[in-house]
């Protein structure tokens, strides 16, 4: 495979979700290192001292060109001015979170070129982890986000799945349930631990078993229960790392292994199975946000370990998504990954921001042997309240319980 087989459709995806294709000529991208020199007077050389790379930028001249040239470049320039992370489809150097940086030019050369517009500007790369912290409730924030992304898959679930054969339906069916069934294994565990949320899990539940040959025929309400369903055993009051750790493994047993990039096949079977893996690995990244959101921190570092969690499991749960695109040669009108980014960021950014009113940790090694009873309330001030949370701060062993010896690192929160 040569190189020009390599390069792809270029578009941009706004922060809405419209996809626009554009032709474009020469390409490039620059960073910059973030380096500083420091100059002593009693010393030969230069420290320089190294604290990693900026993001990339991409530069673009962009033709939009036909009949209808001018609205399709008024529409464009529109996207650029919204508010928020993109994406970029680059022909050359993939898929990438952005935001149009600094000015953007557009020109149209009436008289040389009277059916083509030239749009100017820079993509650069964002993180795009951290969201205004002056919103007036985060929390509500996430949640209407949640509610969005539910309606995006579930029409893009509705929209993608081809139905059109008895053969296909049955297909469908067939991986669906084994999706659920794998997830009703872990979850209904979490789902149980509290009553109101054991009835809802269990009635959605039911409902989707009673009427699954109904739903399978209408796939736009089969995904939008489906949404409802995964979400629900991550507002119970199971202990957050319960929660974190059930929605992360059903994420990695969708997108990790054998079979987890799609094969394509003559017919639909390949899309419908990745859409099918889609609406479940994506809406249990959700149950991550949720999980997140809906438990009290007493730790930064277990805020921020949340935090890093949560990025960590959407830049895999994207990778994958980009790997079946590139597959199955389809393209991601990016609906539904805007909402999904949407809220992992603003979750993030969440997390980030009451870190820095939650304990810090530290950390000393006991000069000589101390009861776990004195030692809390002399660190903590009493024991009533803290001596569980000190115990397991500390993962203390049986025999520790009794006595802890000199030479054993404490852990203590302030």
């Amino acid at each position: 495979m040569a190189w020009q087989d390599r390069l792809k459709q270029a578009a941009y995806v706004s922060p809405d979700g419209t996809r626009f294709p554009f032709l474009y000529e020469n390409v490039s991208r620059t960073f910059d290192r973030k380096t500083s020199g420091f100059e002593f007077p009693d010393a030969d050389g230069t420290y320089v001292q190294d604290t990693g790379t900026s993001s990339r930028k991409y530069p673009l001249r962009i033709f939009l060109s036909g009949d209808d040239y001018d609205i399709e470049a008024t529409n464009f320039e529109e996207a650029l001015a919204q508010r928020g992370v993109g994406r970029l489809e680059h022909p050359l150097y993939g898929t990438i979170d952005v935001v149009p940086f600094g000015t953007i030019s557009r020109k149209d050369n009436l008289k040389t070129a009277a059916n083509q517009a030239v749009i100017e500007l820079v993509f650069w790369e964002t993180i795009g982890l951290i969201y205004p912290s002056e919103q007036a409730d985060p929390s509500s924030s996430v949640l209407q986000s949640i509610d969005e992304f539910n309606e995006a898959i579930s029409e893009e679930f509705s929209e993608t799945i081809d139905l059109d054969s008895a053969v296909q339906r049955a297909t469908l069916k067939d991986s669906y349930a084994a999706l659920k069934n794998q997830m009703t294994s872990t979850l209904q565990r979490i789902a149980d631990a509290q009553d109101s949320v054991r009835i809802r899990f269990n009635s959605i539940n039911d409902s989707i078993d009673q009427g699954i040959d109904i739903l399978i025929a209408d796939p736009l309400t089969l995904g939008f229960q489906t949404t409802l369903l995964l979400q629900t055993p991550s507002r119970s009051l199971v202990e957050i790392t319960a929660r974190l750790d059930a929605y992360v493994s059903l994420t990695q047993s969708v997108i990790s292994g054998d079979g987890a990039v799609s094969e394509p096949t003559l017919d639909s079977e390949a899309t419908n199975q990745f859409r099918t893996r889609d609406l479940y690995a994506s809406t249990y990244l959700t149950g991550v946000v949720v999980s997140s959101i809906n438990n009290q921190f007493m730790t930064k570092n277990e805020a921020l370990s949340a935090a890093d969690l949560l990025l960590d499991q959407f830049n895999q749960v994207t990778a994958w998504r980009d790997a079946n695109f590139e597959a199955l040669g389809e393209v991601d009108t990016g609906g539904s990954y805007q909402k999904l980014q949407a809220s992992v960021a603003t979750a993030a950014g969440f997390l980030v921001d009451i870190s820095f009113t939650l304990k810090q940790e530290r950390r000393f090694i006991l000069q000589e042997p101390h009861t776990i009873i004195d030692l809390c309330a002399q660190l903590y001030g009493s024991v009533d309240d803290k001596l569980d949370f000190f115990i397991n701060s500390n993962n203390f062993t049986g025999s520790e319980i009794i006595e802890l010896p000199a030479g054993r690192e404490i852990v203590y929160y302030v």
